[in-house]
């Protein structure tokens, strides 16, 4: 009988959390919507603006939802760790439960700005990205200040509602998406951007030795997702009840994380045009720690599935394929670098979450 009422308080606690949570985040979302209307309207008054490009419904709505979108993720934190649920405690850790995901991005400054920045950055690269699509579905077409206002306020109170949700609940399985999709979404930018159409008859790295935003979108991208890597190391690598043995392989692979999250950020800190050494020392320092942490990650995490062990191995085994191919010239540098860049940021997000799932057990 007491099982049975401890059992329905935790649903009518977990069910309380959500829907106090879902109403914050409405709340959040019609404030940044009242915030984009008040911004924009001066901007837009009296004219009609084109969809994409300078001066543009989707430039100005970009920038403001990325700012928004930092402030939202910065709020969220703030909620997360003050809110109280029905029965008291932080709203993820509702009674009767066994067990919760660790935190992210609220136990420092540092991980909750980066990680913050982040999601404004998705905001605001998704946007110039949706303005692009629809500008070239709708040649030529206008959109009358009204519409352009409302149609801001809209697309910043739904970027502060999915952002506020974010960050109320990430851990590591939600932080591997963001990572990928960061990353993916960056790349995809300074690509589709490159003032030079024939970059990729060079390598990867062209993409950040030029002084457009192209060049400015890719080595910020390669720094944020370095960083984001290195501030969440220790949040996949819990030394919490851990014996002697395996907490040395945990360090191990802690150390192997960071750094290739640190050589990662030095790929876009030193393009090749600011130091030839620097850029070429951390994209082989990164591939060097990335092949040492797939064979240390067995011991460090031994209730991992076969088959994750399986995939790192195979993932090591394409990298040095794909090597062997372009010093024998079957592949140029750049599809070298691309599978090898995808490989080891395809591995990091199944790890994460791979991570995040045995932290729940």
């Amino acid at each position: 009988m007491t099982t049975t009422r401890r059992g329905s308080t935790g649903r009518l606690a977990a069910r309380a959390s959500a829907l106090n949570l879902e109403g914050a985040a409405i709340v959040v979302g019609g404030v940044a919507l009242v915030v984009g209307v008040l911004v924009s309207l001066p901007f837009f008054w009296g004219r009609s603006v084109p969809i994409a490009g300078p001066s543009s419904l989707s430039q100005l709505l970009a920038i403001v939802a990325g700012v928004v979108g930092v402030l939202s993720y910065v709020v969220g934190r703030l909620w997360h760790r003050t809110a109280l649920s029905p029965f008291g405690g932080r709203p993820d850790r509702e009674p009767g439960a066994t067990s919760a995901p660790r935190s992210i991005g609220g136990a420092g400054v540092f991980d909750t700005v980066v990680i913050a920045l982040a999601h404004g950055i998705i905001a605001l690269l998704g946007w110039i990205v949706l303005g692009a699509v629809l500008a070239d579905s709708f040649t030529d077409a206008v959109v009358y200040f009204v519409s352009a206002t409302v149609l801001t306020g809209v697309a910043v109170g739904v970027t502060a509602y999915a952002v506020f949700l974010s960050a109320t609940r990430m851990d590591l399985m939600r932080m591997s998406s963001v990572l990928a999709v960061f990353a993916i979404v960056g790349l995809l930018v300074a690509m589709l951007s490159a003032p030079d159409p024939h970059w990729w008859k060079l390598h990867l790295s062209a993409l950040g030795m030029s002084d457009s935003i192209s060049s400015l979108t890719f080595n910020v991208t390669l720094i944020l997702a370095g960083l984001m890597l290195a501030a969440i190391a220790r949040y996949a690598t819990d030394l919490s009840g851990t014996a002697v043995g395996p907490r040395s392989a945990i360090l191990r692979v802690r150390v192997c994380l960071i750094l290739i999250g640190v050589f990662l950020a030095g790929v876009g800190l030193f393009p090749l045009d600011v130091s030839q050494v620097l850029h070429n020392v951390s994209a082989v320092g990164m591939l060097i720690a990335f092949s040492l942490l797939i064979f240390w990650v067995p011991k460090a995490l031994p209730e991992a599935p076969r088959s994750f062990l399986i995939f790192g191995y195979a993932c090591f085994g394409a990298v040095a394929l794909a090597a062997v191919f372009f010093v024998t010239g079957y592949y140029v540098l750049t599809a070298t670098e691309l599978i090898a860049g995808v490989i080891v940021l395809g591995w990091l997000t199944v790890y994460l979450r791979v991570s995040g799932a045995a932290e729940r057990t």
